[in-house]
This record gives C-alpha cells, sequence and structure tokens, in this order.
C-alpha cells in the first residue's frame, strides 16, 4: 500500500475513496492505547472523519480537482455511456474496480455508465446507491471546484446526465 505524507493544511478540500469530500478543520490528537497520532478532522457531507497526519494513504485521499481538472474530466459525461456486463457478479465487480479508481475522470465514467444503464434498463438497488453516492460525490466536487452551491452543480449535473442519455437512447 503506498503511503506518504501529504501537505494537507487546515481549511483544504480533499476527496476521501470511501467518505467523499470533506474540509479539513483542524488537526487533533487521539489517544490509542499508549501511542498518540496526529489527524485532520475532516467535516463532510452529514459526516465527520478523521485521516492520519503522517502516512497517508494516496490510493484513497487526494486534493480537490483544480477547475481545470475538473472541466477536463467534465468532458467525458458527452461520451456514449459503455455497457456494463450482463452478469450480475460480473458487473459489481467491474462497477466496484470502477469505484475504487476514484480520480475526477473514473468518477465521471462511472456515473456516465451507470446513468445511461439507468436510463436502458434500469439499476439495481446496489448500482442505484453506487450511482447516488458517485453522482453526489461528483457534485460536491464540482462546486467547490467551480465555487458554486452544491444544489446549483446537482441541477447542473442531472441536466447533462439527461442530456447524455436522451442522445444515446
Amino acid at each position: 500500500m503506498a503511503s506518504k505524507t501529504r501537505p494537507f493544511k487546515t481549511g483544504d478540500w480533499i476527496v476521501h475513496a470511501t467518505y467523499g469530500v470533506g474540509k479539513i478543520r483542524s488537526i487533533e490528537t487521539k489517544h490509542l492505547g499508549e501511542k498518540q497520532t496526529r489527524y485532520f478532522k475532516v467535516d463532510a457531507h452529514n459526516s465527520t472523519f478523521f485521516v492520519p497526519v503522517e502516512g497517508i494513504d494516496i490510493q484513497r485521499i487526494r486534493p480537490v480537482a483544480s477547475r481545470a481538472q475538473f472541466r477536463k474530466a467534465l468532458k467525458l459525461l458527452n461520451d456514449t455511456p459503455h455497457e456494463f456486463e450482463g452478469d450480475h457478479n460480473a458487473r459489481r465487480r467491474q462497477i466496484a474496480e470502477m469505484a475504487a479508481s476514484f480520480s475526477p475522470e473514473a468518477t465521471v465514467e462511472l456515473v456516465r455508465d451507470l446513468a445511461g444503464r439507468r436510463a436502458a434498463r434500469g439499476l439495481n438497488d446496489h448500482e442505484e446507491r453506487t450511482f447516488e453516492r458517485a453522482a453526489g460525490r461528483l457534485a460536491r466536487e464540482w462546486a467547490i471546484a467551480e465555487e458554486m452551491e452544491f444544489e446549483d452543480a446537482q441541477v447542473k449535473l442531472n441536466a447533462v446526465l439527461d442530456e447524455a442519455t436522451a442522445k444515446a437512447g
């Protein structure tokens, strides 16, 4: 597992593979047994999580994408959605692999492809939850990158997805 210290500081926005987008609010020291560890306290949508200051797992945490990086990734929404595997278990593995690579581009592709499947065939409960979680993370990161309200980013994302699925359908 790749691990190194990132130059994050209080006030930075980050994206965590599991917990989503959050803002580093403070650095706190926690005592676990006889060991003291410093953590970033991160406020996310409806939750707070802690990330060790030292040895951050760069496979699971990254800074929020810049405006330019995000705009480049969003262009992928206009591409034709890729088909998922027909077999439920193979499709579930495929979706899990896409979700694990949580770069802005990978998140856009996951949302686009799930939106395409949703429009064409519908989604099962797991796929729907994955879609909602990824689309929410995407809209939150978009809102931060573009300095707009989350609700505005959601509306824009839904409009782009509706247009893209109408073209593909």
